[in-house]
């Protein structure tokens, strides 16, 4: 079983052997956080937004069995384009992730919120 950390690397080969790093990316300035990358970086994250958005459709539009092989796949869709995101960032998701876990764990019944 791989670790997230090389699945993120192995879902960022594809992304960056499809043109997405440079579709995604400041070539112009790469080493600067220029106002065209910040527009950039909002765009490619209004992605995670559809997907999201798709995964909802599905659960409106499809009954079982078939709404969980739908879900799935959008949902698969809104981690992969977070991993891909990360990845173009420099970020390796995996020790976020843990420490995000380890605080939600501390947080409390619905994070201390009324649901």
């Amino acid at each position: 079983m791989k670790s997230l950390s090389e699945i993120q690397s192995l879902v960022f080969q594809e992304y960056e052997s499809n043109g997405y790093l440079k579709m995604w990316t400041d070539t112009e300035n790469p080493n600067l956080y220029t106002q065209r990358q910040r527009l950039l970086d909002i765009a490619e994250i209004g992605l995670i937004n559809t997907e999201v958005s798709e995964a909802m459709e599905a659960v409106r539009k499809f009954g079982y069995p078939m709404l969980l092989d739908e879900l799935g796949e959008e949902l698969s869709d809104v981690i992969i384009r977070a991993m891909n995101v990360a990845s173009r960032k420099g970020i390796s998701l995996e020790p976020y992730l843990i420490n995000k876990h380890k605080k939600n764990l501390e947080r409390g019944k619905n994070h201390g919120k009324e649901v």
